[in-house]
């Protein structure tokens, strides 16, 4: 079983790993993904271990889906794209301003991780 701090750390790897000007999949625009990297870097510091240890994980966060990356929005993570603060994370929803949140929901698909897109299997 993978620790919470091991899921971070693959969470921050991932996130390092991409171009922080070059959206990683289609259906991220560029000005978006200007906004969703860095915040997504600074979000796995500042609330990454509180949800690992809540039980999100890295599909329902990050996932895209495998061929049509954030167009199929059902197989997208919570956190694609990330435009505005979180406010709150709990292990049912994650909280951002103006009362929009996001459940934690079942995955649907065999999706990746953003970072892996792309890539084969």
């Amino acid at each position: 079983m993978t620790s919470s701090l091991e899921t971070v750390l693959t969470w921050s790897r991932g996130f390092a790993s991409l171009s922080p000007t070059e959206p990683p999949c289609p259906g991220l625009r560029s000005i978006d993904w200007y906004e969703t990297h860095p915040r997504c870097t600074a979000w796995i510091e500042e609330w990454g271990l509180q949800a690992a240890d809540l039980g999100w994980d890295t599909l329902r966060l990050f996932g895209v889906h495998p061929t049509a990356g954030t167009l199929r929005g059902d197989d997208t993570g919570a956190l694609l794209p990330l435009t505005k603060d979180v406010t709150e994370v709990n292990a049912d929803f994650i909280r951002f301003p103006v009362s929009r949140s996001w459940r934690l929901q079942p995955v649907k698909s065999p999706g990746v991780p953003v970072w892996d897109f792309g890539k084969s299997p």
